[in-house]
């Protein structure tokens, strides 16, 4: 509960799922013990769901508030500390939060991607979440006297739902990254992302935080897909994205998304960028 209370999980959420831990503890912990021995196996929390006869996401949100309980140790004992354990579980909530939007009930779907969490091996850092991870393979970069090859060790960046995208904090972030990594000399970030995809910039101000994230990197790669899948972050729930009619036109992003959707085959997709980084700015 305390967890709960911590990362921001909702009341209502919290009534939901904490009846549900509850009842893991006193009749299913030999299932819990199952899980937590091997938290890539979702199938087993969908077993669980099944016994308990509980909605599938509501059991995998509970699961996971349990297992990111237990995570304290894990973080402890990698040596990092308790306010980078509290801000990186903050994921829990936020695909929570994600949940309610596109199913309209409490739970969680996205387990494969919050278990990277729950075993430390991607951390949130202020405003950004970040791993290690290799560049892409058969390609190099060049930059400043730097080159980055195919498979060299960089810092990969992925972007939380839960706010603006200020360049500040992007910055910020990026310190406490570099610091935490234990980086020396320049050192390469990466990100792969719909916010990369080259197209953004036919619809996006000149003011906009999606926009000045772009400007930071060398966009190297880019995929183009119709209908992309990451269309609900911008349009939220549709029944069909490949109709431009059932798409919210609430915010400007909304708009003039919708508008170049329309004007270019329903294409959008995402971009691959690279920059580099000194300890303290990204270095143009």
């Amino acid at each position: 509960e305390t967890l709960a209370v911590n990362i921001d999980l909702s009341e209502e959420e919290w009534r939901t799922v904490g009846s549900i831990c509850a009842k893991i503890i006193s009749a299913f912990a030999e299932d819990y013990e199952l899980i937590r021995s091997n938290i890539k196996d979702e199938n087993r929390i969908f077993e669980l769901a099944e016994k308990m006869a509980e909605e599938r996401d509501a059991v995998m949100l509970a699961v996971s508030l349990m297992l990111g309980a237990d995570a304290r140790d894990i973080y402890k004992e990698k040596g990092i500390s308790e306010e980078i354990y509290i801000d990186s579980m903050r994921d829990i909530a936020i695909w929570a939060k994600t949940c309610r939007k596109m199913r309209g009930h409490t739970g969680l779907y996205e387990y494969s991607w919050i278990r990277n969490f729950l075993n430390a091996s991607i951390v949130r850092l202020h405003r950004l979440e970040f791993h290690m991870v290799e560049f892409l393979k058969n390609y190099t970069w060049k930059k400043n006297g730097v080159v980055v090859n195919g498979c060299d060790p960089v810092i990969n960046i992925h972007i939380p739902e839960d706010g603006p995208l200020i360049h500040d904090d992007v910055i910020e972030s990026c310190r406490k990254a570099y610091d935490f990594f234990g980086c020396k000399g320049n050192q390469a970030f990466v990100c792969e992302s719909w916010l990369l995809y080259p197209g953004n910039y036919e619809f996006l101000s000149e003011n906009s935080n999606i926009r000045r994230f772009m400007d930071n990197f060398d966009i190297i790669e880019k995929r183009d897909i119709r209908c992309s899948g990451d269309l609900w972050r911008v349009f939220g729930p549709c029944k069909d994205y490949s109709d431009t009619s059932m798409f919210p036109c609430d915010t400007e992003l909304q708009r003039n998304m919708k508008k170049y959707l329309e004007e270019h085959d329903m294409t959008s997709g995402s971009g691959y960028g690279v920059f580099l980084f000194d300890g303290k700015e990204i270095l143009r």
